[in-house]
């Protein structure tokens, strides 16, 4: 891919996963998993509906509808918040939790916590322009799952529970709390961060003024991982918001120590990109950091608590790294909106573009460049050209509605087939074999064909359809063959 100079373009992205949104309010997506490299399809779940994970398009969204007041833009604000408000379990937890494995899995503290972050980042900026029963369901929803997610450590931070859902937690709360007229977690707030502090800190990498956290107490204590760089911001938020608060400067104190470690773990990939790196093993006074494979798409949560902590004080080395990291999503996004997922996979973690972390980039560039002009009518413009995004063992292809991820001739098997407005897609299988055909409605329409060869990617069949071919990894795109 060249390099390009400009900012990344936050309304083609906006555009982009709105195009995912279906007319009840769900986001969908295929949702790849591109730090562990797993998706539904490699658990046999087959699932590309809502994931609560998507939960900070809700926020970036009424962000921009705040800043642009657009009829377009209430109307779907009101059904994303709609839509995520009232699909709940029996206990309150909300539907969809699963995110990469899909609907296998109904339990977990983080998908709780981010689609309830979601929607009260929403509040936060736009419930001036929400008729007040749909904010008090809103606040109702999330209040209701606060108590459903009491049976995660009885609702409070502690020894069993993993550092980054545990800190999501705590940002729910501060959010509810000043969002509804319901103290109930005003004193659990300056607890709860000063357990997660004394619990899972880590000072030391990979320098003295930086700290990571541990994910679980017992990588503490028996040796394990710090946390993946792209869940910092969760933990980063919740200590900046208790510094506002309580006026503690420790708080923003510990705050800068997990943006330091995020910012000097950092490495240059064979393009030139700044890049998150993907975590330490810490043991027996040994760290050893791992760089890739690791996400590109999915920076977003961090950014946007070094922006919070930015809000607070200046400092040149988070600025610094801010503006490194824009470039990053600049040089790998695609003229579909989305960015390349990852790098180092060499599998369809590299390219299939997940929903639900480029929410988490919306996000943060909403914060931190604004919609722009015209946001609302770019969002809402038809997408009428093919958006392909190809490495050497896979390639991403969406064309109106149809999305698939498919292998290169020869490269693989990969043959999935979705429709973006569809929450379940499929694998088609060879004519030779007894499996039932691909679904009529699943078709892709003209899908191109790839060839790798040693010196690069052709394009092998003769479709003419308007269409964007994006190339990353190790061989570059070569044209028609």
């Amino acid at each position: 891919m060249e390099h390009r100079t400009t900012r990344p373009d936050t309304a083609a992205l906006a555009g982009w996963l709105h195009s995912w949104v279906t007319d009840e309010g769900a986001i969908n997506g295929f949702h790849n998993h591109s730090v562990w490299g797993t998706n539904p399809f490699t658990f046999l779940d087959f699932t590309s509906g809502h994931t609560t994970f998507a939960g900070p398009a809700v926020g970036a969204f009424a962000q921009a509808l705040a800043e642009q007041p657009d009829e377009r833009g209430v109307d779907l604000l009101r059904r994303l918040l709609r839509y995520q408000s009232t699909e709940l379990q029996a206990d309150g937890q909300y539907q969809h939790i699963g995110f990469q494995v899909g609907e296998s899995a109904t339990t977990g503290l983080i998908h709780n916590a981010v689609g309830s972050l979601g929607m009260l980042l929403a509040l936060k900026h736009a419930r001036h322009l929400l008729p007040a029963d749909e904010v008090s369901g809103v606040l109702a929803a999330v209040r209701r799952n606060l108590d459903a997610c009491e049976m995660y450590g009885g609702g409070r931070a502690g020894e069993d529970g993993t550092c980054n859902q545990e800190y999501a937690r705590v940002w729910v709360k501060q959010l509810y709390t000043e969002l509804a007229d319901d103290k109930t977690y005003a004193g659990q707030i300056p607890e709860d961060l000063a357990t997660l502090i004394g619990l899972f800190h880590h000072r030391g990498v990979p320098d003295a003024e930086s700290a990571g956290t541990f994910r679980t107490v017992r990588d503490r204590t028996e040796g394990g991982i710090l946390e993946p760089a792209e869940y910092y911001g969760l933990m980063i938020v919740p200590l900046v918001l208790g510094y506002r608060a309580y006026g503690d400067p420790g708080l923003l104190a510990e705050a800068k120590r997990l943006c330091r470690h995020v910012v000097r773990s950092a490495w240059t990939d064979a393009t030139g990109a700044t890049r998150y790196h993907r975590y330490w093993y810490v043991r027996d006074g040994r760290s050893l950091k791992t760089d890739t494979p690791m996400l590109i798409a999915g920076m977003g949560l961090t950014l946007y608590g070094i922006h919070e902590v930015l809000a607070e004080e200046p400092d040149a080395e988070l600025t610094a790294f801010t503006e490194a990291c824009l470039a990053t999503y600049t040089h790998y996004q695609t003229p579909g909106g989305y960015f390349a997922s990852a790098s180092g996979w060499h599998t369809e973690a590299d390219i299939a573009p997940s929903t639900a972390w480029h929410a988490h980039d919306l996000m943060f560039l909403m914060a931190e460049l604004g919609p722009g002009d015209g946001f609302w009518d770019k969002v809402f413009a038809p997408r009428e050209r093919q958006s392909v995004l190809i490495s050497d063992r896979a390639f991403w292809a969406e064309s109106g509605v149809h999305w698939c991820v498919r292998s290169p001739l020869t490269a693989g098997d990969l043959h999935l087939y979705g429709r973006k407005d569809m929450d379940t897609f499929a694998r088609e299988f060879f004519s030779w074999t007894d499996r039932e055909p691909l679904p009529e409605n699943l078709h892709y329409p003209r899908v191109p064909e790839f060839f790798v060869a040693n010196d690069g990617i052709y394009r092998v069949d003769s479709e003419e359809a308007p269409t964007d071919i994006t190339a990353v990894g190790p061989l570059p795109y070569r044209g028609r063959l």
